[in-house]
This record gives structure tokens, C-alpha cells and sequence, in this order.
């Protein structure tokens, strides 16, 4: 009576583990679909030689010790119209460039955000040397109602003490992203104080 009971469990864990996967499975080709549409949104440009619902922030800094600093957001965005707005921006997709040492290290982020909901769905991470593709390091972070739920490398690290290039997110002792959910909540911060919600 206990072996049949044992069996039965490690049917059902099995079963219920697979179906987990094939629901984080779904909802990446969701991201993927979503990612793939935002080119169509961003395209849908009504003049030949103005840039519509479209800002870039961009920013030089020298830093003592360190050099030239160069950073550079753009953000993309659609004015919903609705009985309380007459345009209310919808956050969908940012990029961001920074690099640091004058170009020596050099960053490069996507944010791509539920256009209704503004729940985070995917972040790309690229890292590199300056030119050198050979240093190149990306990391891929998915997530479903605000948890991260895959991440590409399933383990991140170790990197040795003296690394040129290291993540400058954080990373717990499993090789797992920390807080990454968190940077969505300053991009989206920072675009809602430049772009305001315009009430009839």
C-alpha cells in the first residue's frame, strides 16, 4: 500500500512539474510574440520626419578617476484616449545604452513591458569590452505577473575577483538574478515624470 502511494506521488509531482513547464514554455512564446510586435507598434509612424511617441534622454558626464560616462534611454510609448484621458501614455518598450572609462565598458539593456498592464515581461542584458565582441556577455530575464520565471544562463557566475567585466546587477550564491523586477519600476518612474497623463 505505501509503494502504490509513493508511485502515485512521484506520478502526480511529475505530472504537475511538467505542466509548470509547459506554462512557463507558453508564456515565453507570449514574450516572444510581444517582442516581435513591437516593431509593428514602433513603425507606426503617422509623419516622414518627426518621431512620434518616441524620447530619448541622453547624458555625458566626466567622473573623477574613472573618465567620460555616455548615457542614452529612449523610450516608446502609445497615447491611450479614454473618458478620464485625453492621452494617457502606455509604456511598451525601452532601450539603454551607457558605457563608462570613456567607452571602455559598455552596457546595453532592453525593457519590454505589457502595453495594458505595464507589467514587466522580458530584459535583455548585453555587457561588453568596448569593441571587443569577444567579451561579449548577455543575459535574458522573463517574467510572468512581476516574477522572474527564466532566466538565460540558469546560472550566472562565478566571476573571479579580479573580472574586467562583471553583471552590475545582483547575483545570489545560486547563480540567480536579484531585484532585477526592480529596475522596471525606475524606468517606469522616470518616463511617467517626463511624460504626463493629460486629463480632459
Amino acid at each position: 500500500m505505501t509503494r502504490k502511494l509513493i508511485i502515485t506521488l512521484c506520478l502526480a509531482l511529475t505530472a504537475m512539474g511538467m505542466t509548470a513547464q509547459k506554462s512557463v514554455d507558453a508564456r515565453i512564446n507570449e514574450i516572444r510574440q510581444a517582442y516581435a510586435n513591437r516593431i509593428n507598434i514602433m513603425n507606426n509612424q503617422p509623419y516622414d520626419d518627426i518621431k512620434m511617441e518616441q524620447m530619448t534622454v541622453s547624458y555625458n558626464r566626466m567622473y573623477p578617476g574613472s573618465g567620460l560616462f555616455q548615457y542614452n534611454d529612449t523610450y516608446y510609448w502609445t497615447d491611450d484616449d479614454n473618458e478620464d484621458y485625453m492621452l494617457k501614455p502606455l509604456l511598451y518598450f525601452v532601450t539603454r545604452k551607457y558605457s563608462m572609462n570613456h567607452g571602455m565598458y559598455r552596457y546595453y539593456r532592453e525593457y519590454l513591458l505589457d502595453v495594458e498592464s505595464g507589467e514587466p515581461m522580458f530584459l535583455l542584458v548585453t555587457m561588453q569590452i568596448g569593441d571587443d565582441e569577444t567579451t561579449k556577455q548577455e543575459f535574458r530575464f522573463y517574467f510572468d505577473k512581476g516574477r522572474l520565471i527564466k532566466q538565460v544562463p540558469e546560472r550566472i557566475g562565478p566571476f573571479a575577483y579580479d573580472a574586467l567585466l562583471v553583471p552590475d546587477f545582483r547575483i545570489d550564491d545560486n547563480g540567480r538574478a536579484r531585484a532585477v523586477i526592480e529596475e522596471f519600476n525606475g524606468i517606469k518612474e522616470t518616463f511617467n515624470s517626463l511624460i504626463p497623463a493629460v486629463a480632459w
